[in-house]
């Protein structure tokens, strides 16, 4: 088995889902540039089956400890078992971390410390408080707390889907470290993630159907009154996907629905990421398409108010990225080879 790496990740738009999704899922991500998170605290038996019956995509676990009523704090540390069982299963490892509340600095500095005792490949999950990126100078302080660390990093915004602007703010200037940064648990934000220059980025399980053309989940019912109303825009909804064949999704069962939004949003990723090593392009396209939804979203809300235009694509379209200097450098610096140096003389 060829031992997996964090550069095996580089540019994807993966899938995150359940154990109950995970063989539907694997079976679409398959014919795309993607792969699988999945999650849940017992993977083991999902993942020797995906292996088993011939998936080779790239696959990653999470422990999802820091979600639900009662998440796990990041001050109770990383458990060297979770890593050890991803090893064994020839996985990347994506440590089981504790929520991150705003500003909790002690847990942050817990989980890196922990994770330098855990051995490659992984990364450390930080599942952050969406407070983290209101305050600007928390950003900068993790920014250089991360390159400091020099170890690859998995982010989940908890509590917000990229409704505010200073969330999609906070995002982009976070992914100017020098380490490898992943998004996990997003919407069709993690596509505007990579092309800002996340390492990766995952899509998380919604019931929403997908409508390319408005880069929004809606559903069915609502997709049909639009087609309804809209006749001069027919032209913008019919779905060439296997699921749809050419037809306009507004009558399919749950599990096509789930489908159809998947081959739509890799189909859309694998469009937008063509130019995997320039991310200036990757960055101009997504910002023109989000453009685009957002002047049919305009037209759809003339035409039918009081449609709601949604705010996340305007702060993906107006986002830039902090001017580079020496407090915020470059991505793609990252080295693992002088990070195992650094350990050896610590």
């Amino acid at each position: 088995m060829t031992q997996p790496r964090v550069d095996d990740l580089l540019r994807r738009l993966l899938v995150q889902c359940a154990p109950e999704q995970a063989v539907m899922a694997a079976d679409i991500a398959s014919g795309y540039h993607s792969g699988l998170v999945l999650t849940g605290a017992k993977p083991r038996n999902t993942v020797r089956h995906l292996l088993r019956t011939g998936y080779d995509g790239p696959l990653l676990c999470d422990a999802g400890r820091y979600a639900g009523n009662h998440p796990l704090r990041a001050g109770a540390g990383l458990r060297r078992a979770w890593t050890a069982e991803q090893h064994d299963l020839g996985l990347v490892a994506l440590t089981d971390s504790g929520f991150l509340a705003p500003g909790d600095w002690p847990g942050l500095h817990r989980l890196l410390a922990d994770a330098r005792g855990h051995p490659p490949p992984l990364l450390v999950t930080l599942p952050l408080g969406a407070g983290w990126f209101a305050v600007p100078a928390w950003i900068d302080r993790l920014v250089a707390t991360l390159n400091s660390a020099r170890l690859p990093v998995a982010i989940a915004i908890v509590g917000d889907s990229f409704t505010t602007r200073y969330v999609t703010r906070g995002l982009v200037r976070l992914l100017t470290v020098t380490v490898p940064v992943m998004l996990l648990r997003s919407d069709i934000g993690a596509l505007g993630a990579v092309c800002h220059g996340a390492h990766a980025g995952a899509l998380a399980t919604t019931s929403g159907l997908f409508v390319p053309a408005l880069l929004s989940h809606h559903r069915p019912a609502v997709l049909a009154r639009i087609v309804e109303r809209t006749p001069e825009l027919a032209d913008r909804w019919p779905c060439a996907c296997p699921e749809c064949g050419g037809a306009v999704p507004t009558d399919l069962s749950p599990d096509g629905i789930y489908r159809h939004s998947l081959h739509a949003q890799l189909t859309l990723g694998d469009r937008t990421l063509s130019a995997r090593h320039d991310v200036a392009a990757m960055t101009r396209t997504w910002r023109t398409r989000c453009d685009q939804a957002l002047a049919l979203h305009e037209k759809v809300a003339e035409l039918m108010p009081p449609w709601p235009v949604p705010t996340s694509l305007r702060w993906w379209r107006d986002a830039h990225p902090p001017p580079v200097g020496a407090t915020v450098p470059r991505q793609n610096t990252y080295d693992p080879r002088r990070r195992q140096r650094i350990d050896r003389r610590a």
